[in-house]
């Protein structure tokens, strides 16, 4: 089945706001700039917008020069490289890695506007973490995302939910990296992969979702109707699913409109 791609994101701090790209380029860790600085709270454990619809507000933009950040009501936050902070054991799930510190100056920025203790750190050279075995190989690696490098999902699937509820529900609840369009509603869900050129994209597990698709990204407030049309159309084995996590390879750039087929 050919698809397009037609939409493409990245999501410079982890759980904050997403960044609308034309073209996403990879490294090691998939996707370049997604996902490489994180909140943390005083124990190094990952703070997420589930529990802080806050951090949903916080806008980061990646520069030449490093990071922007802004937020409502607060003045612009710069985040320079090199980032030369320490190092310090941070943690995402059930994995433990190393990270660089960001500094005292972006500490106070977000503990200030999320009301709790918080650091911003980043990917470093010394960060490893591996992919789940279970899915992945030996050397799949990824920075601070739940697990996987990539989030694929299918325009088709968010319009048929958009139509249960009566209302168009923007892509960016799911925060997906890949949007593609060209298939039947919840076709998704039987893909192993996609073939783009001479690389792929394995399709390695469906995403189960938490309470973040429920909520409306501008007011942050809970929407029963959406809730209840996942629970009735994406509920599969008791889990909410939609979209599908992934992998890559032998993919070096992808773009807004290039054209894959599904397997």
């Amino acid at each position: 089945m050919m698809l397009t791609v037609s939409q493409l994101f990245i999501y410079p701090i982890k759980s904050c706001a997403p960044v609308a790209v034309e073209q996403l380029t990879f490294d090691e860790y998939g996707p370049e700039g997604d996902r490489r600085f994180m909140l943390v709270d005083e124990s190094g454990k990952f703070l997420t917008q589930r529990t802080l619809p806050a951090m949903a507000f916080i806008s980061p933009q990646v520069t030449d020069t490093g990071l922007l950040v802004t937020a409502p009501d607060q003045p612009d936050l710069t985040v320079l490289y090199p980032l030369d902070g320490e190092e310090q054991r941070v943690v995402v799930w059930k994995d433990e890695m190393s990270a660089a510190d960001c500094g005292e100056e972006a500490a106070l920025w977000f503990s200030q506007y999320l009301g709790v203790p918080a650091r911003l750190v980043a990917v470093s050279s010394a960060t490893q973490r591996q992919v789940s075995r279970k899915y992945a190989e030996e050397g799949d690696m990824v920075g601070f995302a739940d697990g996987y490098p990539l989030l694929v999902a299918l325009q088709e699937s968010l319009d048929y939910l958009s139509g249960v509820v009566g209302r168009a529900l923007d892509i960016e609840r799911f925060r997906p990296n890949i949007v593609v369009q060209g298939a039947a509603a919840f076709a998704e869900r039987e893909w192993q992969r996609l073939r783009v050129n001479c690389g792929e994209i394995p399709l390695v597990k469906p995403c189960e979702r938490c309470v973040i698709p429920t909520r409306n990204l501008i007011t942050q407030q809970r929407e029963a109707d959406v809730l209840a049309a996942l629970k009735e159309y994406c509920r599969l084995d008791g889990k909410i699913i939609f979209g599908q996590n992934a992998l890559l390879r032998n993919i070096d750039v992808l773009s807004v409109g290039d054209k894959l087929t599904s397997e």
